[in-house]
């Protein structure tokens, strides 16, 4: 039964450079983890680009604590049933699949990590689109052990936008980070982008112009049920931009400074 819910997959942890067990670090959990580091290993040929980053980052001085491991979950692939995504279900706000995601993350992912690493007691979560909301969802079920999430340009059941502005305690005052791009204003996503498909791996995926614009609704409601909720919120509009991984990438500092930074 364990294997139907949440099927095997491989996880990568990312060590800051100079790694010692003599200090502490922070831990950010990275959801769809095969996306955040390496082009080479996204499913659009593009990744975050974290790595560099979190070490440009490090290197101007701008962070208010050490480098964070990074514990990279890949997301599940292929179809339960033809149609029905594993990663939707992974990631959705309910259900059994969701669930078991989440506990085996609560309960088995973060003790390992910090059984074998040496960690400090700050723990983030980050995501895009639905892994944004799998990222918000384990903050929410557990503030106790989170200090914060970041979302990029995140989808967001409704019934969980609900479920935050009704429980105005369990948000108080965590770091999170929220973003969209799409249509804003004169600014419209172009259809195609040539710098979307001149990648090495999967130059074929479609771009994902349309996406961002769909998912404004249901961001602007979560903004205001985490302003209602008194989260420390950090919210960015980005006018044009796209929804995939290159478009992250040229913003992904931004999430950084605000779960890591010294403002």
């Amino acid at each position: 039964m364990k294997e139907i819910l949440l099927p095997k997959r491989s996880i990568e942890v990312w060590l800051p450079p100079g790694y010692s067990s003599s200090n502490e670090y922070p831990v950010l959990l990275a959801h769809d983890g095969q996306n955040v580091m390496t082009d080479a290993s996204s499913w659009t040929g593009s990744s975050w680009r974290m790595m560099g980053a979190l070490t440009r980052l490090h290197e101007r001085n701008l962070l208010r604590t050490p480098l964070p491991i990074v514990v990279l979950l890949p997301s599940a692939d292929g179809d339960l049933l033809p149609g029905a995504r594993r990663r939707h279900l992974e990631y959705a706000a309910s259900g059994p699949f969701a669930e078991a995601h989440a506990n085996f993350v609560v309960e088995r992912i973060l003790p390992l990590v910090e059984d074998r690493f040496s960690t400090s007691s700050e723990r983030y979560l980050i995501g895009s689109s639905m892994g944004g909301q799998a990222s918000m969802q384990l903050l929410f079920r557990h503030p106790e052990l989170f200090n914060g999430a970041a979302c990029l340009s995140p989808w967001f059941d409704p019934t969980f936008v609900v479920s935050v502005a009704s429980e105005v305690t369990a948000l108080k005052g965590k770091r999170i980070y929220l973003d969209i791009g799409g249509d804003i204003g004169d600014n419209k996503v172009n259809t195609f982008d040539l710098l979307d498909h001149l990648t090495a791996e999967n130059w074929w995926n479609p771009g994902y112009f349309w996406l961002d614009s769909q998912l404004q609704p249901g961001v602007q409601a979560m903004k205001v049920a985490l302003n209602i909720a008194g989260a420390n919120l950090k919210y960015h509009e980005e006018p044009g931009g796209r929804h995939n991984e290159r478009a992250w990438a040229n913003r992904i500092d931004l999430p950084i400074k605000h779960l890591f930074g010294k403002k």
